[in-house]
Protein backbone atom coordinates (compact mmCIF):
# COMPACT_ATOMS: atom_id res chain seq x y z
CA UNK A 1 0.00 0.00 0.00
CA UNK A 2 1.36 3.40 -0.97
CA UNK A 3 1.67 6.41 1.34
CA UNK A 4 -1.24 8.09 -0.45
CA UNK A 5 -3.42 5.04 0.21
CA UNK A 6 -2.62 4.80 3.95
CA UNK A 7 -3.31 8.49 4.67
CA UNK A 8 -7.14 8.26 4.42
CA UNK A 9 -7.15 5.18 6.66
CA UNK A 10 -5.06 6.95 9.30
CA UNK A 11 -7.26 10.06 9.10
CA UNK A 12 -10.39 7.93 9.50
CA UNK A 13 -8.90 6.19 12.53
CA UNK A 14 -7.98 9.49 14.15
CA UNK A 15 -11.49 10.82 13.48
CA UNK A 16 -13.08 7.83 15.20
CA UNK A 17 -10.74 8.29 18.15
CA UNK A 18 -11.68 11.96 18.48
CA UNK A 19 -15.39 11.17 18.23
CA UNK A 20 -15.00 8.48 20.88
CA UNK A 21 -13.25 10.90 23.23
CA UNK A 22 -15.95 13.55 22.71
CA UNK A 23 -18.75 11.08 23.41
CA UNK A 24 -17.04 9.81 26.56
CA UNK A 25 -16.48 13.39 27.73
CA UNK A 26 -20.13 14.24 27.15
CA UNK A 27 -21.23 11.26 29.24
CA UNK A 28 -18.91 12.26 32.09
CA UNK A 29 -20.13 15.86 32.00
CA UNK A 30 -23.77 14.69 32.05
CA UNK A 31 -23.13 12.54 35.09
CA UNK A 32 -21.36 15.36 36.92
CA UNK A 33 -24.17 17.81 36.13
CA UNK A 34 -26.76 15.32 37.39
CA UNK A 35 -24.87 14.83 40.62
CA UNK A 36 -24.53 18.54 41.28
CA UNK A 37 -28.13 19.19 40.27
CA UNK A 38 -29.37 16.76 42.87
CA UNK A 39 -26.98 18.22 45.45
CA UNK A 40 -27.15 16.82 48.95
CA UNK A 41 -30.92 16.36 48.81
CA UNK A 42 -30.50 12.75 47.65
CA UNK A 43 -28.78 12.00 50.95
CA UNK A 44 -31.68 13.17 53.12
CA UNK A 45 -33.37 10.32 54.94
CA UNK A 46 -35.85 10.28 57.83
CA UNK A 47 -34.00 9.90 61.10
CA UNK A 48 -30.71 11.21 59.72
CA UNK A 49 -29.38 14.70 60.60
CA UNK A 50 -30.72 17.38 58.25
CA UNK A 51 -28.26 20.18 57.35
CA UNK A 52 -29.21 23.46 59.00
CA UNK A 53 -31.76 21.97 61.38
CA UNK A 54 -30.14 23.30 64.60
CA UNK A 55 -30.03 26.84 63.17
CA UNK A 56 -33.67 26.64 62.06
CA UNK A 57 -34.85 25.37 65.43
CA UNK A 58 -32.86 28.03 67.27
CA UNK A 59 -34.15 30.89 65.08
CA UNK A 60 -37.79 29.96 65.64
CA UNK A 61 -37.64 28.65 69.21
CA UNK A 62 -40.28 30.15 71.48
CA UNK A 63 -42.07 32.12 68.75
CA UNK A 64 -45.80 31.51 68.51
CA UNK A 65 -47.06 29.82 65.34
CA UNK A 66 -50.60 29.28 64.14
CA UNK A 67 -51.17 27.75 60.73
CA UNK A 68 -49.40 29.96 58.19
CA UNK A 69 -48.60 32.66 60.74
CA UNK A 70 -45.41 33.29 62.69
CA UNK A 71 -45.55 35.70 65.63
CA UNK A 72 -47.94 37.22 68.11
CA UNK A 73 -51.50 37.25 66.77
CA UNK A 74 -51.99 40.70 68.35
CA UNK A 75 -48.93 42.23 66.65
CA UNK A 76 -49.90 45.61 65.19
CA UNK A 77 -48.38 44.94 61.75
CA UNK A 78 -48.67 41.93 59.43
CA UNK A 79 -46.14 41.11 56.73
CA UNK A 80 -47.32 38.71 54.03
CA UNK A 81 -44.70 36.72 52.12
CA UNK A 82 -45.68 35.09 48.81
CA UNK A 83 -43.13 32.34 48.27
CA UNK A 84 -42.43 29.25 46.21
CA UNK A 85 -40.40 26.64 48.07
CA UNK A 86 -38.39 25.84 44.93
CA UNK A 87 -37.50 29.50 44.38
CA UNK A 88 -33.75 30.23 44.81
CA UNK A 89 -34.44 33.91 45.55
CA UNK A 90 -36.86 32.88 48.29
CA UNK A 91 -34.14 30.69 49.77
CA UNK A 92 -31.68 33.59 49.70
CA UNK A 93 -34.17 35.85 51.46
CA UNK A 94 -34.89 33.20 54.09
CA UNK A 95 -31.22 32.75 54.90
CA UNK A 96 -29.89 36.28 54.54
CA UNK A 97 -32.71 38.69 55.39
CA UNK A 98 -35.41 36.89 57.37
CA UNK A 99 -33.40 36.12 60.55
CA UNK A 100 -32.82 39.84 61.17
CA UNK A 101 -36.49 40.64 60.65
CA UNK A 102 -37.46 37.92 63.09
CA UNK A 103 -35.03 39.21 65.73
CA UNK A 104 -36.00 42.86 65.35
CA UNK A 105 -39.74 42.69 64.78
CA UNK A 106 -41.28 39.26 65.32
CA UNK A 107 -39.63 38.41 68.65
CA UNK A 108 -40.43 41.88 69.94
CA UNK A 109 -44.14 41.42 69.18
CA UNK A 110 -44.34 44.22 66.61
CA UNK A 111 -44.88 42.10 63.49
CA UNK A 112 -46.38 38.78 62.58
CA UNK A 113 -45.51 37.14 59.25
CA UNK A 114 -47.97 35.16 57.16
CA UNK A 115 -46.62 32.78 54.52
CA UNK A 116 -48.63 32.53 51.31
CA UNK A 117 -47.64 29.29 49.53
CA UNK A 118 -47.42 29.55 45.74
CA UNK A 119 -46.51 26.79 43.29
CA UNK A 120 -45.67 28.72 40.13
CA UNK A 121 -42.38 26.95 39.36
CA UNK A 122 -43.80 23.48 38.88
CA UNK A 123 -45.34 20.31 40.28
CA UNK A 124 -42.60 19.84 42.87
CA UNK A 125 -43.48 23.27 44.23
CA UNK A 126 -47.01 21.95 44.71
CA UNK A 127 -45.78 18.89 46.63
CA UNK A 128 -43.65 21.08 48.89
CA UNK A 129 -46.39 23.66 49.43
CA UNK A 130 -48.83 20.91 50.37
CA UNK A 131 -46.46 19.48 52.98
CA UNK A 132 -45.79 22.94 54.38
CA UNK A 133 -49.49 23.71 54.77
CA UNK A 134 -50.12 20.27 56.28
CA UNK A 135 -47.44 20.95 58.89
CA UNK A 136 -49.08 24.31 59.47
CA UNK A 137 -51.93 22.24 60.86
CA UNK A 138 -49.45 21.25 63.57
CA UNK A 139 -48.13 24.82 63.90
CA UNK A 140 -44.79 23.83 62.39
CA UNK A 141 -44.94 25.31 58.90
CA UNK A 142 -42.14 27.80 59.47
CA UNK A 143 -39.62 25.17 60.54
CA UNK A 144 -40.43 23.17 57.42
CA UNK A 145 -40.11 26.01 54.92
CA UNK A 146 -36.83 27.18 56.45
CA UNK A 147 -35.41 23.64 56.32
CA UNK A 148 -36.48 23.24 52.71
CA UNK A 149 -34.84 26.51 51.73
CA UNK A 150 -31.64 25.33 53.41
CA UNK A 151 -31.80 22.01 51.54
CA UNK A 152 -33.23 23.17 48.24
CA UNK A 153 -32.42 21.22 45.08
CA UNK A 154 -32.49 22.37 41.47
CA UNK A 155 -35.94 23.21 40.16
CA UNK A 156 -38.11 20.30 39.03
CA UNK A 157 -35.33 17.70 39.04
CA UNK A 158 -37.38 15.12 40.93
CA UNK A 159 -35.84 15.78 44.33
CA UNK A 160 -39.12 16.56 46.14
CA UNK A 161 -39.97 12.96 46.99
CA UNK A 162 -41.85 11.49 49.93
CA UNK A 163 -38.51 10.49 51.42
CA UNK A 164 -37.21 14.06 51.12
CA UNK A 165 -40.37 15.55 52.65
CA UNK A 166 -40.34 13.03 55.49
CA UNK A 167 -36.67 13.73 56.18
CA UNK A 168 -37.30 17.46 56.58
CA UNK A 169 -40.41 16.94 58.70
CA UNK A 170 -38.69 14.39 60.93
CA UNK A 171 -36.07 17.01 61.83
CA UNK A 172 -38.78 19.22 63.38
CA UNK A 173 -39.29 18.55 67.10
CA UNK A 174 -42.80 17.35 67.85
CA UNK A 175 -43.92 16.98 64.23
CA UNK A 176 -46.10 14.01 63.37
CA UNK A 177 -44.51 13.11 60.04
CA UNK A 178 -47.00 10.48 58.83
CA UNK A 179 -50.00 12.60 59.77
CA UNK A 180 -48.65 15.62 57.91
CA UNK A 181 -47.84 13.57 54.81
CA UNK A 182 -51.37 12.13 54.80
CA UNK A 183 -52.92 15.57 55.35
CA UNK A 184 -50.91 17.07 52.48
CA UNK A 185 -53.41 15.69 49.95
CA UNK A 186 -56.49 16.89 51.83
CA UNK A 187 -59.14 19.26 50.50
CA UNK A 188 -58.29 21.73 53.26
CA UNK A 189 -54.70 22.01 52.06
CA UNK A 190 -55.85 22.39 48.45
CA UNK A 191 -58.13 25.25 49.51
CA UNK A 192 -55.33 27.08 51.33
CA UNK A 193 -53.02 26.91 48.29
CA UNK A 194 -55.79 27.89 45.86
CA UNK A 195 -56.68 30.87 48.05
CA UNK A 196 -53.06 32.03 48.16
CA UNK A 197 -52.83 31.81 44.35
CA UNK A 198 -56.06 33.79 43.95
CA UNK A 199 -54.83 36.50 46.31
CA UNK A 200 -51.53 36.68 44.41
CA UNK A 201 -53.35 37.15 41.10
CA UNK A 202 -55.57 39.83 42.60
CA UNK A 203 -52.51 41.74 43.82
CA UNK A 204 -50.61 41.24 40.57
CA UNK A 205 -47.95 39.09 42.23
CA UNK A 206 -46.12 37.20 39.49
CA UNK A 207 -42.71 36.59 41.07
CA UNK A 208 -41.40 35.17 44.30
CA UNK A 209 -40.66 36.21 46.89
CA UNK A 210 -43.12 39.10 46.92
CA UNK A 211 -44.38 40.97 49.98
CA UNK A 212 -47.34 42.97 51.17
CA UNK A 213 -47.68 44.77 54.49
CA UNK A 214 -50.63 46.06 56.48
CA UNK A 215 -51.86 47.15 59.82
CA UNK A 216 -53.09 43.87 61.26
CA UNK A 217 -56.64 43.39 60.06
CA UNK A 218 -56.32 46.23 57.55
CA UNK A 219 -55.83 46.40 53.79
CA UNK A 220 -52.43 45.17 52.59
CA UNK A 221 -50.36 47.01 50.02
CA UNK A 222 -47.63 45.55 47.86
CA UNK A 223 -43.97 46.34 48.40
CA UNK A 224 -41.60 47.00 45.47
CA UNK A 225 -39.73 44.09 43.93
CA UNK A 226 -36.48 45.26 45.55
CA UNK A 227 -37.87 44.11 48.90
CA UNK A 228 -36.94 40.57 47.92
CA UNK A 229 -33.27 41.44 48.03
CA UNK A 230 -33.13 44.21 50.62
CA UNK A 231 -34.59 43.82 54.09
CA UNK A 232 -34.23 47.59 54.47
CA UNK A 233 -37.18 48.04 52.08
CA UNK A 234 -39.32 45.78 54.25
CA UNK A 235 -38.09 47.45 57.45
CA UNK A 236 -39.01 50.88 56.07
CA UNK A 237 -42.51 49.66 55.22
CA UNK A 238 -42.93 48.11 58.67
CA UNK A 239 -41.75 51.26 60.41
CA UNK A 240 -44.16 53.26 58.31
CA UNK A 241 -47.08 51.12 59.46
CA UNK A 242 -45.91 51.13 63.10
CA UNK A 243 -45.61 54.91 63.15
CA UNK A 244 -48.78 55.64 61.20
CA UNK A 245 -51.97 56.24 63.13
Amino acid sequence: MTESQTAPVESSTRLHQVVGILVASAVIIAVVVAVFASGSTSELRPGKPVPGAPATISMLKGIHQSGLTLGDRSAPVTLFEYGDLQCPSCASFAQEELPGLIRSYVRTGQVRIVFKPLDIIGPESTKAARMAVALGGQDRLWQFIDLMYRNQGSENTGYVTSTYLKALASAIPGANVNRSLAASTSARVSTVIARASAQARQLGVNATPSFTVAKTGGKAHALPASAAAESSVIEEAIEGELNHG
